[in-house]
């Protein structure tokens, strides 16, 4: 392989990869006992994140109304923020009923900062499969 090309290569993998990229709008809601419906992190649910975003996963669960009705939320998104307290804070105020009974709040969200880090359970990091398949097939290893 001669240099040229593989200078072109080097330098369209960091152009392309220069913003971060997250899931957004996956995971799934489970109210009570109804089978929830997941919506998959893929390529549908790929969104570019602005500057000094991160991306972030929350789970959230919470019990509503006096029949204490289980819910379960788990949700992708980039985040402006990086403050777990206050993510969580907000994710309080935009769930729970603001004029029902609520009880059992909790809240877990994993934050992270490298493309496409924040599906359900962490998967591989997409950008490194990328990268080591390219500089495989192009003979840099």
């Amino acid at each position: 392989m001669n240099t040229s090309t593989l200078l072109a290569t080097l330098a369209a993998l960091v152009v392309l990869g220069n913003g971060l990229k997250c899931y957004s709008g996956c995971g799934m809601t489970k109210k009570g006992s109804n089978d929830s419906v997941p919506v998959s992190c893929n390529s549908a649910t790929q969104q570019d994140c602005g500057e000094g975003q991160v991306c972030a996963y929350g789970n959230y669960s919470f019990n509503v109304g006096e029949d204490n009705v289980p819910w379960k939320i788990e949700q992708a998104t980039c985040s402006e923020n990086n403050n777990q307290t206050v993510l969580c804070d907000v994710a309080k105020e935009t769930w729970t009923p603001r004029d029902g009974v609520y009880s059992d709040w909790e809240c877990s969200i994993k934050l992270c900062n490298t493309t496409l880090c924040n599906s359900h359970g962490f998967t591989a990091r997409v950008s490194l499969i990328i990268f080591s398949g390219s500089a495989f097939l192009l003979g840099l290893f």
